[in-house]
């Protein structure tokens, strides 16, 4: 009877050992297609974006791209915050722009708006300058973003307005986006691949 009772105990025990190393089998190969997932995930969803005029966009961030929407969004933040520059904002609009451009571009950035900043206060015109946004363009043969507008210098002294295109190369490294190139020209032109083609044909 002993023998029996002790024999039915083994029996259940060693059942029971079984379920566990299949369960442990199960767990790991979880666990396992969880790293496996983390290591070639390549999206993240951002559910606020600059431009978003604090309403929740959802945006999807790749590691090597990002989708077009946001690409207009930060562009045009980032335009509208080196564009509207005075003696109090401009320390917070470098601290916004620097996220978004890459080292060399914002050191020049920032060297101009200093030199700006400076000269109004030396001048004693302390007024500022604020963009009117007029158009948004994005041409893929050349992979470049042009943005429109004129910026409008307001003080005691004068009112005036001039035309600037903002021409800019986006990449996105690591999910964050980076502003590589922003160059920009007085005008309402856009130097795009259609002007470029034109500009050689008439220099034939």
């Amino acid at each position: 009877m002993e023998l029996k009772q002790h024999t039915k105990t083994i029996n259940e025990m060693m059942t029971w050992v079984k379920y566990l190393r299949i369960s442990n089998i199960f767990l790991l190969a979880i666990i396992s297609l969880l790293i496996l997932y983390l290591v070639f995930q390549n999206k993240i969803v951002v559910v606020q974006i600059p431009g978003g005029g604090g309403s929740l966009i959802e945006s999807t961030y790749g590691k090597q791209t990002l989708d077009s929407g946001s690409q207009k969004a930060i562009i045009l933040a980032t335009v509208n915050a080196i564009s509207q520059i005075n003696s109090i904002n401009y320390s917070y609009e470098k601290i916004f722009i620097q996220s978004f451009l890459a080292p060399e571009v914002f050191t020049n950035i920032s060297n101009q708006i200093d030199f700006q900043v400076k000269r109004m206060t030396e001048q004693h015109e302390l007024g500022s300058f604020y963009f009117e946004f007029k158009e948004y363009m994005f041409d893929p043969i050349l992979n470049k973003h042009f943005v429109k507008g004129d910026i409008h210098t307001v003080n005691v002294v004068k009112n005036t307005s001039q035309s600037w295109v903002y021409e800019i190369t986006m990449r996105v490294e690591n999910y964050r986006p980076l502003i590589t190139v922003l160059e920009t020209y007085s005008g309402n032109e856009f130097h795009d691949s259609l002007w470029l083609e034109n500009q050689k044909k008439l220099s034939l």
